[in-house]
């Protein structure tokens, strides 16, 4: 046996095990078949000033011939998720804020077309990659993809299109939009990429499309040739290069008991979520991209728990109109028709930082700085713009508007008069909008939490953000390292919390909702119906999994593991005791489901 540290020796030299980010859950075995982008090099040129209005020119020609390009592959693609997000990548070519800014450059500074449209990409990802939340970074990328089919274009070159063999696990430090929906052409039956997230495009398409995906293993492209058999584990997160002929054979019992179960829970995709003694929980979808539409109505999603609206104002110089917030709120409702979606108002602040608005000093804690409702409160028309634009889209169909990070009743009366004034402004303007749309309250803060049933006589519904209630009663970064460990759903005090909102929403006859990371996981199932929570909002794909659980269960026993969890002395006890009992009911649902593993493991070492 090889010890850790040693260099291993013949076969073993070569198999490797890497980690990485569980995407698009799954088990895939193939060929790898590796994509190599190389960066475009970019001629850093000076121009003469005689010279500048032909240069501008070829850039707006250069422009349209990479629309044209999009255009193509869209044509070639069925409607879908796929020709969303080339949709949304022409929407970002044909941003005037984008051309203005390299044509000044090209105008002021005399730099060619290529060298101002590489200054300005690097600018705007720079921007972004600052972003503390995952999906702003990820759309770093898009801007980085962008640039470089622009720079192809101007080159007088096309890009080479992807042509995977059916049967082949995808390899690369990432995929373009345009190469991801190629692949979703395809029969791939994998992809791994060295960079990415839950919300990168091509984590978004093999989730759509139902293709294993594992995003984020590091250099993972040059540490596999054409032809190498790989093992993609996408419930965990694992890639095993050039395995073992015995562990190739037991990945393969693996994957044939994974599809077994995904065909099971997937039969129930089209029924309700109705526990055995009839009790509905209601099951929706987070969405981040208008693309992720799809795959949350496959997934049997009641419509829309969270729609995240940030991306609107990202790398602009100007506020998103009025209009801008009805098209893109009346496209999604149209979409989700007969379900109800719930915009959530811009969360943004330094965490999620736009040119918009003027962080003079980058904020030592942005978690507790100027973000949220808080900033939405201070830069008031970007607000009402939103507001207008969220009321007229709701003669389209049920749309709720949920407001982020509401820390008590003052801040809440502060918003809902922000609301009366977007009313007042539309008929004004005599526009046509809905007179009755439900506006709720994210429960993020532990204030807001203590006094729900103060915060809900002064809403239609509530939302429980799980994922900064956690961070801030526990007073902890989840995305540190260092304190990440304490990062424990399970924890008394929060449990406490949940279970304060659920009781309050309900002697106030009003939903509660829970769309934090926790409605996703299968081990926390029992737990959060058993403490009154009935409707939870989470990735499309985790619904079938959560969906069985419900359906396998009384709302009984459901309860009285809640009070049983309640009543443990520590967050150690109460992991224990829920991991006992969701492991002996569902043994497969823990393995496959896609759950996090980090405490079952913990568990299973002491």
């Amino acid at each position: 046996m090889i010890k850790e540290g040693e260099e291993p020796h013949g076969e073993e030299r070569r198999r490797q095990r890497r980690t990485g980010i569980a995407a698009s859950p799954g088990v895939a075995i193939g060929p790898a078949h590796v994509v190599d982008r190389r960066k475009v090099p970019v001629p850093r040129r000076s121009i003469d000033k005689a010279d500048v209005d032909a240069e501008i020119h070829r850039f707006r020609k250069g422009l349209r011939d990479t629309q044209a390009q999009i255009e193509q592959i869209k044509a070639r693609l069925p409607h879908g998720e796929h020709r969303q997000i080339l949709k949304a990548q022409q929407l970002m070519l044909r941003d005037p804020d984008l051309s203005s800014r390299v044509e000044r450059m090209v105008r002021d500074e005399h730099m060619c077309a290529e060298w101002s449209v590489a200054r300005v990409a690097d600018e705007i990802v720079d921007t972004l990659r600052q972003a503390d939340d995952e999906y702003f970074r990820e759309r770093s990328s898009d801007i980085t993809f962008l640039a470089e089919r622009v720079l192809l274009t101007l080159r007088g070159e096309d890009p080479v299109e992807l042509r995977p063999p059916a049967g082949a696990v995808v390899v690369a430090h990432d995929l373009p939009p345009a190469d991801t929906v190629e692949v979703a052409r395809t029969e791939v039956v994998g992809m791994v990429t060295a960079v990415g997230g839950q919300t990168s495009h091509s984590a978004i398409v093999a989730r759509s499309m139902e293709i294993p995906a594992v995003v984020g293993v590091d250099d993972i492209h040059e540490q596999v040739e054409d032809g190498d058999m790989v093992i993609v584990d996408a419930i965990h997160g694992v890639v095993i290069v050039r395995p073992r002929a015995d562990e190739l054979e037991q990945w393969e019992q693996i994957r044939d008991r994974y599809e077994k179960f995904e065909d099971r829970v997937q039969r129930e995709h089209g029924l309700p979520a109705t526990a055995k003694d009839g009790t509905h929980i209601t099951l929706r979808a987070n969405v981040a991209l208008e693309a992720e539409i799809g795959s949350a109505l496959f997934h049997g999603a009641e419509g829309v728990g969270l729609y995240r609206t940030e991306f609107m104002f990202m790398e602009r110089e100007t506020p998103p109109t009025e209009e801008e917030h009805y098209r893109l709120a009346k496209t999604v409702l149209r979409r989700v028709a007969p379900y109800p979606v719930v915009f959530r108002t811009f969360d943004l602040g330094s965490d999620k930082p736009t040119r918009l608005v003027d962080f003079s000093e980058r904020e030592r804690n942005p978690a507790m700085g100027l973000r949220s409702l808080r900033l939405a409160l201070r830069e008031r028309e970007m607000f009402l713009a939103q507001l207008r634009g969220l009321l007229r889209a709701a003669v389209h169909g049920p749309l709720r508007i949920m407001l982020p990070l509401v820390s008590g009743p003052s801040e809440l009366r502060a918003a809902l008069d922000a609301v009366d004034e977007a009313r007042r402004q539309l008929e004004d303007s005599r526009m046509a909008f809905a007179q009755e749309v439900p506006v709720g309250s994210m429960i993020e803060m532990p204030s807001a939490a203590i006094i729900a049933d103060r915060m809900a006589s002064h809403v239609d519904f509530m939302s429980i953000g799980t994922n900064d209630l956690i961070q801030y009663t526990l007073a902890i970064d989840r995305d540190n390292d260092d304190v990440g460990y304490l990062y424990r759903p399970l924890h008394p005090a929060v449990l406490r919390l949940v279970r304060g909102v659920a009781e309050a929403g309900r002697q106030q006859g009003i939903g509660v909702s829970l769309c934090g990371e926790m409605a996703a996981d299968p081990r926390y199932t029992w737990v959060l119906v058993g403490l009154g929570v009935r409707e939870l909002s989470m990735h499309p794909s985790a619904i079938p999994v959560i969906k069985n659980i419900i359906r396998s269960s009384e709302i009984e026993e459901m309860e009285a593991l809640a009070q049983r969890v309640l009543a443990a002395a520590d967050v150690d006890e109460a992991e224990r005791m829920v991991l006992e009992v969701m492991r002996e009911r569902f043994p497969e649902h823990l393995q496959h489901g896609g759950g996090q593993m980090l405490w079952v493991e913990r568990e299973e070492r002491r």
